[in-house]
């Protein structure tokens, strides 16, 4: 079974926040932000790849779903909500963070708390793959494939689906 792959790699599927890696139980990186870019490939079926008319699905349809998706993460703080020396208090406006040492204070609507245990690409890239794949699939799609850079030429992908 051969398959078509739609490859969507736009100028402003990219996305603007600040991490820290954790190493180990004594080395993390200090609070820093990328500009991430992202690449997404998208599976079909070849022989239900095409309409009548010659083409899979209309790329504006996938197009404006990413953006959206990822316009929640850009000009953000992201952490690692399930990294077990990171703590967390929110009061009415802000969110309190506590990471071994390091004290932050956020605004709340200024950070977004990832389920995961590192805000690496690696981690990034599997939750965009898995949430474009979940809303892909109900159009045929077979797998997602979804890149995130930190920096040119350096980051991860995930591929989701069959």
């Amino acid at each position: 079974m051969s398959t078509t792959t739609l490859h969507l790699a736009k100028q402003n599927f990219k996305f603007s926040a600040a991490h820290f890696l954790i190493f180990d139980e004594t080395h993390a990186e200090k609070l820093h932000g990328h500009n991430y870019q992202v690449k997404v490939d998208i599976n079909a079926p070849a022989d239900e790849a095409q309409h009548s008319d010659g083409y899979f699905m209309d790329f504006n349809v996938f197009k404006k779903f990413i953006k959206a998706r990822l316009d929640v993460w850009d000009e953000i703080v992201l952490l690692p909500q399930n990294h077990p020396d990171m703590k967390f208090k929110k009061t009415d406006k802000s969110l309190e963070v506590t990471f071994r040492d390091r004290f932050y204070v956020f605004p709340l609507n200024e950070v977004i708390l990832l389920p995961v245990t590192n805000t690496s690409v690696e981690n990034l890239s599997q939750i965009l793959a898995e949430e474009f794949y979940a809303e892909f699939k109900k159009y045929g799609v077979q797998k997602v494939v979804v890149s995130v850079e930190e920096t040119q030429g350096q980051g991860a992908s995930t591929t989701v689906g069959k």
